[in-house]
């Protein structure tokens, strides 16, 4: 891997990646605002929805997570798919068929439905992000894996920024048309899904051997260092698509973010109603103070991944975060000062999110090809059991309780708990830092 690189001018490596980077980053950035938004916009329904149809808390906790269920149980499957057939026709499948199932939600009048429908928009979504984490190990080194992770994942905070007062936006449009302001939010954030994946089928390119935008010499470099980095991987982790089910690493990252999962996607669709019920704000309030948390999170996202790229460093850029985390959902729980209480919560998502690009670029230490597909699509599945148990627990926690206090309590010792297993991953020298890595080798018996 080194000598491709020391073979290679850095004229022509910096080009590549800067094309590469212009070229998908941005696109795919934009994809999964738009599924971010598709899959979380039912918090800001809830605003006008719960009450408009009679949902209570645990009716409504069930039917958001209840969108993992499906999420889950097609996730694999959909990867495997997607290493097969190309990320072009596969992504823009995924993109149409959950956008045509978000605008459905806008038919929702009971709680069947709304369960029926939220499951079947996790079953079409299913495979979109452990799709795109796999996609990009196709085009970056593991040297710009963290920081490319991330770019594309600051989708998350920045669909808060523009869905927090678009969605605020929308819901003042309540009775125009004859249609609910949340019937509208619906209608217009679910129809870019598939008006964009159209695009896709014309402008992805599914591997760098295709990639006709690059040079002959960039693609020969991107080509020969991914192929490179590969058979390294292939040569010391030499594990097949099946045994992914029962390798200890893989379930390990799964359980890390299965634990900071629960506590984020609590977080996620109930903030609007919570920072509603703190502050007092309208609607539109809600989505801007909603926003301004998002563009703080941004700014953390990129700044961790960085530094885990140049340090060359993940474990520890992952437990720190999920600190962060958890010690927001204590404060919360604590704080009876309303401004205060909302800071702490911006913890939240600022410590979760900033975890991402170290996290998702670890599978692709250990594994690649159709092992990678299977091994993230895995992680991301027993992850997002999580999505499924965190607004569950605070729909059921409030009703039961009143408050949110004892909900929050449990969430952020789950953040600390994901924290405590991250930083045991530093053992594991396939995924923490070069230093340890050299010192496990220079440990081993000799062959």
């Amino acid at each position: 891997m080194l000598l491709s690189f020391l073979s290679a001018s850095t004229d022509v490596v910096t080009a590549t990646v800067r094309k590469v980077t212009l070229r998908l980053i941005p696109f795919l950035f934009i994809l999964y605002i738009i599924a971010w938004l598709d899959r979380v916009n039912v918090g800001f329904a809830a605003l006008q929805m719960n009450s408009d149809l009679g949902f209570s808390s645990a009716a409504f906790g069930f039917g958001s997570g209840v969108f993992f269920v499906g999420y889950c149980l097609f996730e694999v499957p959909s990867n495997l798919v997607l290493h097969r057939v190309g990320a072009r026709r596969w992504i823009a499948r995924i993109m149409i068929t959950w956008g045509a199932i978000s605008v459905a939600m806008m038919f929702v009048r009971t709680t069947p439905t709304f369960y029926i429908l939220r499951f079947l928009l996790g079953a079409a979504e299913a495979g979109f992000f452990p799709g795109m984490v796999y996609y990009l190990s196709l085009w970056y080194p593991e040297t710009q894996r963290a920081r490319a992770i991330a770019a594309f994942m600051t989708a998350v905070p920045v669909s808060g920024v523009i869905g927090g007062p678009l969605s605020g936006v929308l819901l003042t449009l309540n009775g125009v048309s004859g249609l609910a302001g949340w019937q509208w939010l619906f209608l217009v954030e679910g129809l870019p899904a598939v008006l964009l994946g159209l695009i896709v089928l014309f402008y992805l390119t599914d591997r760098p051997e295709a990639a006709h935008w690059l040079s002959p010499a960039e693609r020969h470099w991107l080509v020969s260092e991914i192929a490179t980095e590969r058979d390294t991987c292939t040569a010391a982790h030499p594990i097949r698509t099946l045994e992914i089910f029962t390798n200890a690493t893989v379930w390990q990252l799964g359980i890390i973010f299965l634990l900071a999962a629960i506590g984020f996607y609590g977080y996620s669709f109930w903030a609007p109603l919570i920072v509603k019920s703190l502050t007092g704000s309208s609607d539109l309030g809600v989505g801007l103070i909603l926003g301004a948390i998002s563009a703080a999170t941004i700014i953390c996202m990129v700044l961790n991944s960085a530094h885990s790229d140049r340090t060359d460093e993940r474990p520890l850029h992952v437990a720190v975060p999920l600190l962060v985390t958890g010690a927001g959902f204590f404060a919360c729980a604590f704080l009876s000062d309303p401004r205060l209480a909302v800071l702490s919560l911006a913890l939240v998502p600022i410590g979760h999110c900033s975890a991402y690009g170290p996290f998702f670029s670890m599978p692709t230490r250990f594994l690649t090809g159709a092992p990678a597909a299977a091994g993230i699509a895995l992680v991301v599945t027993i992850a997002n059991v999580g999505g499924f148990i965190g607004p569950t627990l605070m729909g059921a926690m409030k009703d039961r309780m009143g408050t949110h206090s004892a909900a929050f309590m449990l969430l952020g010792a789950c953040g600390v708990v994901a924290a405590l297993l991250a930083l045991r991953l530093r053992k594991v020298a396939a995924l923490g830092d070069s230093e340890s890595a050299v010192s496990a080798e220079q440990q081993s018996p000799a062959p």
